[in-house]
């Protein structure tokens, strides 16, 4: 269920033996004057710089000066729990796993020097995630995925990735396993997996969403709270709809589709869109080789060959400026219908 966290260190100390690094400050040319600020002390002295840190495989530390209002340095702590507890992120970790990650991380940081309770650590960040076998492939979705949009919230498709984003918190879909390929990772052994994501990014948002901000928290009736509240997230965003609202907005992107071929073609738009539409189809479920063996078989000239095939990609082309991607032979209500019953339901280990 939790992937990244972000904290805040409530007291930590630095060891004149530590492995942080000090980024010097930046200055002024014609002063000299440098923009600096204390980051950390200890019996060596204080530190002054732009900011300290420290990143290993397995986290990330940064010290730097907190936002205007705020007096002093943040210490700010970010890691994978499945990843320190498996070593990879693919798995989830329950609540006692995710205890021991923590543990895990804090002797790491010792080892390097800095001397911390991460069990009384403020939370800024929570990233949950649920991992699905989908029926069909991940791009078969991506039509659906366009049309459910979250309030007040920016809409961007990556290909293999559906973002829906503002300032406080994001929704992320992705194929696991191309992500995982994309970081040269063995992927052999595992399902085809589509992954659902959702991340707090602030500590406002935190505490809205999950009544607590403190670590320790999380050990003491927390940790079904977030799982409780990762539902409902989901069920207030992506999947807020009707099955039958989703089939209306379906019809609304082909609304789109033949207005722009009306606006183009004037009064004989639909002869156009009905051959755009057949090209596309032909093309995308036999394939255009297909379509030139076929008509080769049937002892087509050549140059009729050439022409039917500059026809065939030409229709596809008009249509597949608008079109969005997708292969499944099921509508979009009944796509809609086995992600929001997968994601949404309580129960499962992911």
């Amino acid at each position: 269920m939790l992937d990244t966290l972000k904290l805040m260190l409530s007291e930590y100390k630095v060891s004149p033996e530590s492995s942080l690094r000090v980024q010097p400050a930046s200055y002024e040319v014609a002063t000299g004057e440098k923009v600096e600020f204390p980051l950390f002390r200890n019996e060596a002295g204080t530190f002054y710089g732009s900011k300290a840190y420290l990143n290993t495989e397995n986290w990330n530390l940064t010290l730097k000066p907190l936002p205007a209002g705020n007096r002093g340095t943040g210490a700010f702590l970010q890691f994978s729990v499945p990843k320190n507890y498996y070593g990879s992120n693919y798995f989830s970790v329950g609540e006692a796993g995710t205890r021991a990650a923590l543990k895990k991380v804090e002797g790491e940081l010792v080892q390097n020097g800095v001397f911390t309770n991460l069990e009384e650590a403020e939370i800024s960040r929570i990233d949950t995630f649920k991992n699905i076998e989908p029926e069909e492939p991940f791009s078969s979705y991506f039509s659906l995925f366009s049309l459910l949009k979250a309030r007040r919230a920016q809409q961007r498709g990556y290909g293999t990735t559906f973002l829906v984003a503002n300032s406080s918190q994001e929704f992320c879909v992705y194929d696991k396993l191309q992500e995982m390929r994309e970081h040269g990772l063995e992927t052999s052994e595992l399902p085809e997996t589509m992954r659902f994501e959702h991340r707090a990014l602030k500590k406002e948002k935190v505490r809205t969403l999950y009544g607590f901000t403190r670590v320790n928290e999380l050990f003491h009736g927390g940790y079904e709270v977030v799982k409780e509240k990762q539902v409902e997230s989901w069920k207030n965003s992506l999947f807020s709809f009707s099955a039958e609202e989703v089939v209306v907005l379906g019809s609304k992107q082909l609304e789109q589709e033949m207005k722009a071929f009306q606006e183009k073609f004037g009064s004989n738009w639909f002869q156009y869109f009905l051959r755009s539409y057949g090209a596309y189809s032909l093309a995308k479920f036999a394939g255009k080789e297909v379509v030139r063996s076929a008509l080769e078989n049937l002892n087509s000239e050549r140059t009729k060959v050439w022409r039917t095939m500059k026809l065939l990609e030409e229709a596809e082309r008009e249509l597949l400026v608008l079109k969005q991607e997708e292969g499944s032979s099921k509508t979009l209500g009944e796509l809609y219908e086995e992600l929001r019953g997968k994601v949404c339901e309580l129960a499962g280990r992911n």
